[in-house]
């Protein structure tokens, strides 16, 4: 027999307050980017997939430079901003980057800030401290995200707009949704 399933949240949410804890961001069943977190199994057999046409910005990162020590006093303030401004819960205990060390810590939370700035020019600076590469940084069960290029749009037909789009994306999430309430049934 199938167990009775509530979904809390479909995508993690990043802005959410973590007064309950830092967990509080990641409830959803699907990443920022539209990727499953879970191979999760519908009603008929049928897996949740991934969002389609998904454009990120460049595959580039904002990392501690190599040459910069990680005990330099200005890390802790560069490190505050960054985190201040973008969702570096994942570095907590237990969680999916929580077992990186001092320079992968750093890193993260860099690169966190960048992504959230859309990589723009300078938000990668930190006081020297970091440098923007190619090569990805993710480590083990710690994905260093690139963030979702909103500039661009997949377009299969002209008349398509930006809000057809959305909305049927957002028809799909509720289709989602209600077969996930059918599994709960």
């Amino acid at each position: 027999q199938m167990p009775d399933v509530y979904v809390f949240a479909l995508l993690d949410e990043d802005a959410k307050s973590v007064d309950p804890g830092n967990f509080e961001r990641h409830w959803g069943v699907f990443n920022y980017d539209g990727s499953p977190k879970y191979a999760l199994r519908l009603a008929g057999g049928k897996g949740v997939v991934p969002a389609k046409g998904v454009r990120y910005l460049s595959k580039q990162w904002c990392v501690l430079r190599p040459d910069a020590s990680p005990t330099d006093p200005a890390i802790v303030g560069a490190v505050g901003y960054a985190c201040q401004y973008a969702d570096c819960t994942s570095l907590s205990p237990g969680s999916s980057c929580g077992g990186l060390d001092v320079r992968g810590n750093v890193s993260y939370a860099f690169n966190q800030f960048f992504q959230s700035a859309s990589q723009q020019k300078g938000s990668c600076g930190f006081n020297n401290l970091s440098v923007v590469t190619t090569t990805d940084p993710s480590q083990g069960t710690c994905r260093f995200k690139i963030m979702i290029d909103t500039g661009r749009h997949d377009l299969t037909h002209q008349e398509d707009s930006g809000a057809a789009r959305a909305a049927a994306a957002w028809g799909t999430v509720v289709a989602v949704l209600a077969l996930l309430a059918i599994v709960a049934l």
